[in-house]
């Protein structure tokens, strides 16, 4: 995962209307927040980084569902976002989150963003993807939903999206072993967000839909 380059359209802020809805936020149905540290961790790693979070026993007996967010240009703007650089939005080329949800609450887990650990699913997408803009959205995320059992057993990277044409690390790698060795879920195949794509493409609003009506 690196940032892709910002756009001086969304540095715009009168183009930017923010999100002035909220939803309530009931811990009494979950553990509570948690910080960072208690889970592990690695910059730029969000695939890796969520692999491990499915495996997190403050999560069992939640319905857990990995989701992949990108586009077919592999530039998808994210709100609330950490930023080195104070920018309002963050683009990202793609973005792995876990959706978690029990009988009373569904919530997502961004260890990028700055919202609470863990947002309800309403709070998060409401407020990272809201681009009410006149011209309309550009560049619009999309959606691939993998169960989270699943993803654990098959998910493999090689971790070769992070390194540059001479072979030097974009970002340090996490301190784990690489995951997985020759599984069904290759991570350039999950990051295939074009017509020749072997899963289902969710837009924003399938997405509410499916997930979160």
């Amino acid at each position: 995962m690196i940032t892709a380059l910002n756009s001086d359209f969304y540095r715009i802020k009168q183009s930017i209307i923010l999100c002035l809805s909220s939803f309530p936020f009931n811990y009494g149905t979950f553990a509570g927040l948690m910080e960072i540290k208690e889970f592990n961790y690695s910059a730029n790693f969000c695939e890796e980084n969520i692999w491990h979070l499915c495996q997190n026993q403050e999560l069992v007996g939640f319905s857990k569902k990995v989701l992949i967010i990108s586009n077919a240009k592999r530039n998808c703007p994210f709100k609330f976002q950490k930023s080195i650089n104070g920018d309002e939005v963050v683009w990202w080329n793609y973005h792995v989150v876990l959706l978690a949800d029990n009988k009373d609450s569904a919530f997502i887990y961004d260890f990028d963003s700055t919202l609470p650990v863990p947002s309800t699913a309403k709070e998060y997408f409401s407020k990272t993807f809201d681009f009410s803009i006149n011209e309309g959205v550009i560049d619009s995320p999309y959606f691939k939903i993998i169960d989270s059992d699943t993803y654990l057993d098959s998910f493999n990277s090689d971790r070769g999206h992070m390194k540059d044409s001479f072979g030097k690390w974009l970002s340090e790698p996490p301190k784990w072993q690489i995951i997985g060795g020759g599984g069904e879920l290759p991570l350039p195949e999950l990051l295939d967000f074009t017509e020749s794509s072997k899963h289902q493409i969710y837009n924003l609003d399938e997405i509410w839909s499916h997930e979160l009506s």
